[in-house]
């Protein structure tokens, strides 16, 4: 059964509610999603495959014992659990599938037990997807993006059109076992009026395969990448996550802002039931005359928070606070006594103390040769005493490190762990399997390592977690529910690159609604614009060489500063919009909007580039209602004014300076 019959054209027109024809588009989209559903899940497995002792699962599956437990988790997810038993021998197999009811979306994640006495039969090529997208005759068009790699074209979307000119599949994998690198899971099949988003969550190296199937569909397939495994009596693992979101319109931007808004809705980390934003970040890195840290850290808390900010960030460089500086350092997972004679405790009671976050840096999957992990405890090491990967996958080291943090983060009253990693883990993972053990190194890695980062956030309710990876190379829906990325690439590590930060920000914000990483200077600078996100660790610089958030001379900037982070934040919730072509050009206009549907209202960032000639342009706001009246604001000039939604469709902008920015608010103009 195909996921759309005909495309029907999506009309915004005079009202505030949806009109017939959107409404109509939404039921289409979930009677889709309850098709695919029924034929994928309900009525047989066809949603997945994998092979036991070379046999073909749908063969296997068919000759065992099932059943079917559906509950109503809340008004908007239902959960059906799946499972087929061996009645020969011990293998299970379950899947947990999750219905969302708006948007039009569904979840699952497969696993595989062994609860019999022997080794199970040999399990390969498991695919958590297996499935087909119908196509018209010209194709489906597959909508992605690039992942991280230090520089303009981090984030980059793309298109293909499937099947191939030259026929064959196309596939899409990890460079090194980090899940967005260099390439981010996430993908939007377009086959003409609707389509469906692809998800893949799995921190590790995943697959996707898109190929022909016959001459009317194009075959999709997506899972570890390599899986070939008997599992011991009594062991358990799971596979990637995946979630389908579909969509229809003729638009494929529908299909991410639907994304968008299932993983605001469902997904995104919440502390206390509040969502949580990107924080709005500053430090320091001077020094007492002994070198120590404490005395500039404690002292400026104050000063920070008068100015709006929010979290006192502690980075790997050039705080360092454990000793062995970075990265001969990672390891030693102790503080450096000469930089905090009295530990951290004393940084972490000052920021509570003026109502501040505290963030700090670790790197706990990696060892460095010489570190303390490294001589104490070369059995917890991918690599041994000669550094490498720490063994997220072995329980007892699991414990040991799970305890160290956990004793950490209450030492210090830490409200954030910036959890970097930098290196590729791939090798040591594959290294450590045996012929008939492969990628179980990697599964129970990935296992431990959201088992680790749950219990943290149980231990200590309020804390969240930074999710970096030399920049932005793990962000995936597993990481993405747990996590935010407070630094998507390390591109600004070299050189401020505002055009660059534009692309990239536009770029993510097609999947990703929070993210966050530096941002130089202050508001309204250009500078700040284009890094600007719903948070950001703010980077100025005094004439002493030290970052100046908390120099007197700065205290007016950064409030203006910390408050217009406020003002824009609630926009990031809505629908994305590019603007302008994603180019990397200097002689152009580049931005993009955020329209929220259910308030009529939203925002948007423009930027006239260091070469572009013209002062003016007319830029085409999304979304907009042509008969409605609205009010209408610059960032920079004070005052409204009230305008004709056709007119705001095509709203003429003005940025004198070259380069230059505005920021546009707008919403529905009050009833006199």
């Amino acid at each position: 059964m195909p996921w759309f019959v005909e495309a029907k054209v999506l009309l915004v027109t005079l009202g505030l509610v949806l009109t017939a024809q959107a409404v109509e588009s939404v039921s289409a989209e979930r009677r889709d999603r309850d098709r695919w559903v029924r034929a994928h899940w309900l009525e047989a497995p066809r949603a997945i495959s994998f092979t036991v002792d070379g046999r073909p699962s749908d063969e296997v599956l068919a000759g065992w014992r099932s059943s079917r437990k559906t509950e109503r988790l809340d008004p908007e997810r239902v959960r059906h659990v799946l499972t087929w038993a061996d009645p020969v021998g011990g293998l299970e197999v379950r899947c947990a599938v999750v219905v969302f009811r708006e948007p039009a979306a569904v979840e699952w994640v497969l696993s595989f037990a062994n609860t019999g006495a022997v080794d199970t039969p040999l399990l390969e090529r498991v695919r958590c997807l297996e499935t087909r997208v119908p196509r018209p005759p010209e194709g489906v068009c597959l909508h992605y993006s690039l992942g991280d790699h230090n520089s303009a074209r981090s984030f980059e979307p793309a298109t293909l059109v499937l099947p191939l000119p030259e026929g064959g599949e196309r596939v899409f994998a990890p460079n090194g076992g980090r899940s967005s690198d260099p390439t981010l899971p996430y993908f939007n099949l377009d086959a003409g009026g609707g389509g469906v988003v692809l998800a893949i969550g799995w921190s590790g190296q995943w697959e996707a395969g898109f190929g022909p199937s016959g001459t009317n569909a194009v075959a999709v397939r997506a899972g570890q990448q390599r899986t070939r495994f008997r599992l011991h009596p009594g062991e358990t693992v799971r596979s990637p996550s995946v979630q389908l979101v579909f969509w229809r319109g003729p638009d494929a931007l529908r299909g991410n802002n639907l994304f968008r808004q299932l993983q605001l809705a469902h997904f995104a980390p919440r502390v206390g039931g509040e969502r949580v934003y990107p924080p709005i970040c500053a430090s320091v890195n001077n020094t007492d005359p002994d070198g120590s840290y404490e005395g500039p850290h404690v002292r400026v808390m104050p000063a920070l928070a008068r100015r709006g900010f929010e979290v006192f960030w502690s980075d790997m460089d050039p705080q360092h606070w454990y000793p062995g500086d970075f990265p001969q350092g990672t390891g030693n997972w102790v503080v450096d006594e000469k930089k905090y004679p009295r530990g951290l405790g004393p940084v972490g009671q000052a920021a509570r103390a003026a109502g501040l976050g505290y963030l700090l840096w670790f790197e706990p999957e990696r060892v460095a040769p010489g570190t303390r992990i490294a001589r104490e405890h070369p059995e917890f090491v991918h690599g041994g005493s000669g550094g490498g990967l720490f063994k997220f996958g072995d329980p007892t080291a699991w414990r040991w490190m799970l305890e160290l943090l956990d004793r950490t983060v209450t030492e210090a009253g830490i409200t954030w762990v910036r959890w970097d990693f930098n290196m590729e883990p791939l090798k040591y993972w594959r290294e450590s399997d045996a012929e008939d053990r492969q990628g179980i190194a990697e599964i129970r890695h990935v296992e431990g390592l959201y088992a680790m980062w749950d219990e943290l956030r149980r231990r200590h309710p309020g804390l969240m977690i930074d999710n970096c990876a030399s920049g932005g190379r793990r962000i995936d829906i597993e990481t993405g529910r747990r996590s935010l990325p407070l630094w998507h690439s390390d591109m600004i590590c070299f050189k401020p690159n505002p055009a660059g930060e534009q692309l990239q920000n536009a770029g993510l914000y097609r999947w990703v609604p929070f993210h966050a990483c530096g941002t130089f200077g202050y508001e309204p600078s250009y500078s700040f614009r284009s890094g600007m996100c719903g948070g950001n660790i703010v980077v100025g610089v005094g004439g002493d060489g030290h970052l100046s958030t908390a120099y007197e001379e700065t205290e007016e900037a950064a409030r203006r500063t910390t408050a217009v982070y406020r003002v824009i934040r609630p926009y990031l919730t809505g629908d994305f919009h590019p603007l302008f072509p994603h180019e990397a050009s200097e002689a152009v206009w580049f931005g993009y909007q955020f329209h929220r549907p259910s308030a009529g209202e939203g925002m948007a960032v423009l930027f006239r580039r260091e070469q572009a000639a013209e002062a003016e342009r007319v830029v085409p706001l999304q979304s907009i209602e042509p008969r409605r009246l609205y009010s209408v604001r610059f960032e920079d000039t004070p005052g409204t004014m009230t305008v004709r939604g056709k007119d705001l469709s095509q709203l003429k902008v003005r940025i004198p300076t070259m380069p230059g920015s505005a920021i546009v608010y707008y919403g529905p103009a009050k009833r006199r």
